[in-house]
């Protein structure tokens, strides 16, 4: 059963993005996900550029559009500064503990039926380039 429209999988496969489906717990797993460049650090302190992002679809995401993501593996700030609302709630996928990122959108940023894994993939981009800002 797929978890996503066939114009999502049109608009990953045209992204250069490689993701994989965890059906059972409706996960979406982005496995190159790029990050903004000297940004972030991994735990040796080495600049990480790329991540994995999971998410769960939700079974009515074409009209809701979801709130939450994880990303693997764990990572910081290069600059030390803290980053709110992430850990907690890790989600296991074929071996990999993803840490959570809570980002709570408006409801009335997501457009029902209109909006798509482009609006996912932007919110996500987002909260990853400003994730200090408030929601």
């Amino acid at each position: 059963m797929a978890l996503l429209h066939d114009e999502d999988y049109r608009i990953l496969n045209e992204s250069g993005l490689l993701y994989e489906e965890g059906e059972a717990d409706r996960f979406l797993v982005i496995k190159n996900f790029p990050l903004s460049p000297g940004f972030y650090v991994d735990s040796a302190s080495e600049p990480i550029d790329l991540l994995e992002i999971l998410w769960i679809v939700p079974s009515d995401y074409n009209t809701s559009g979801g709130d939450m993501f994880w990303v693997y593996p764990e990572f910081r700030r290069a600059d030390n500064k803290p980053i709110p609302n992430v850990g907690g709630d890790p989600r296991i996928f074929n071996g990999k503990q993803y840490s959570r990122w809570s980002r709570h959108w408006k409801a009335e940023t997501w457009k029902p039926k209109t909006d798509n894994i482009e609006k996912v993939l932007a919110r996500i981009e987002w909260a990853l380039k400003k994730p200090d800002a408030n929601l």
